[in-house]
């Protein structure tokens, strides 16, 4: 019995690296160009929006709760960033992750304070938020442009010794959440929040609080996401982001982590960045296969990973 169970665990703690490390074997041999260094970056810097948020989306997901607004929070934070890229290049950068902020602390305190669950509250702000984005566009929703001369348009061209921006941000931030999530009290405590909340509270953790900082994170991560959107393609658009959600929640969920909360790590959010990135980049390689193929295989991954997750809990639920 006990070989079993530490199989399983092997399982869930090593099963995304497996997967991916089996998936690039797999694309190398079978597109050369695959291999090369150029479509590694090109890998990285289209998963760097939704990677980010990914990211905030794993605290919220560790802390038991999850976020629905982001993709709505990165259009915002897109048309704002249009808005100001032809004034003071801070501005442009400083107001869209605040604004992302401020967003996340309204889902905070619907949550903790008005204790609406997270799928309603977040749903409710991803409502919310969309119609903000769409007022605060052109007439008619149309997408506003950036100013292609400042800096801000720039970013998501740019690179540092052959790595894109956006990739280096991305892995950032990465490597700051994983020192959070790992070493700090904060990041103790999002595991014991979401792994037992009562309990949590008995400890004499502040829950409402930290509880606050994850929504507050996610969203400010999600506005970077929407400032990366508008360096991209010169423009903030109402309805770009959208799905992006389902993206995150599918990333962090392949990567390990359980979506009943307290389980998993931020690292392996990595792992689920880049399968959901790689099966992108193989079908664009590929170039006989719809778009649509994409939320396929994500939808059946997704699928295996939450059976293999719930058997796991069911196993470990009745061991003697």
């Amino acid at each position: 019995m006990t070989k079993k169970i530490d199989t399983t665990r092997l399982i869930r703690s090593q099963g995304p690296l497996v997967t991916l490390l089996v998936m690039c074997a797999v694309a190398a041999c079978w597109f050369p160009e695959f291999r090369t260094y150029d479509n590694m970056a090109n890998i990285f810097k289209q998963v760097s929006m939704t990677g980010l948020i990914s990211i905030g989306m794993t605290f919220v997901i560790l802390s038991g709760g999850i976020d629905l607004s982001v993709g709505s929070i990165a259009a915002v934070a897109s048309v704002i960033a249009a808005r100001l890229s032809g004034g003071v290049g801070l501005f442009a950068v400083l107001v869209p992750i605040i604004a992302g902020i401020t967003i996340g602390a309204a889902n905070g305190v619907l949550i903790t304070r008005a204790k609406i669950p997270p799928f309603i509250a977040t749903l409710s702000m991803m409502l919310g938020a969309r119609g903000l984005a769409f007022i605060m566009a052109d007439k008619g929703g149309a997408p506003v442009g950036a100013d292609k001369t400042a800096w801000l348009s720039q970013i998501s061209k740019a690179d540092l010794l052959g790595v894109p921006w956006p990739a280096i941000i991305f892995v950032l931030a990465l490597v700051v959440a994983i020192l959070v999530a790992r070493y700090t009290p904060f990041g103790r405590s999002v595991y014991a929040i979401g792994g037992n909340e009562e309990a949590a509270v008995m400890m004499g953790l502040n829950v409402s609080r930290n509880k606050m900082l994850v929504y507050m994170i996610c969203g400010g991560l999600a506005g970077v996401a929407g400032l990366l959107l508008t360096s991209r393609v010169n423009s903030g658009q109402p309805t770009a982001a959208a799905g992006w959600e389902l993206i995150a929640i599918a990333a962090v969920v392949i990567g390990g982590t359980a979506l009943t909360g307290g389980v998993g790590k931020m690292s392996h959010t990595l792992y689920g960045v880049l399968i959901l990135g790689i099966i992108r980049n193989v079908i664009n390689l590929y170039g006989k296969l719809d778009y649509w193929y994409i939320d396929l295989i994500t939808g059946i991954l997704l699928l295996a990973v939450v059976l293999l997750q719930t058997r796991i809990a069911g196993k470990q639920a009745v061991k003697p």
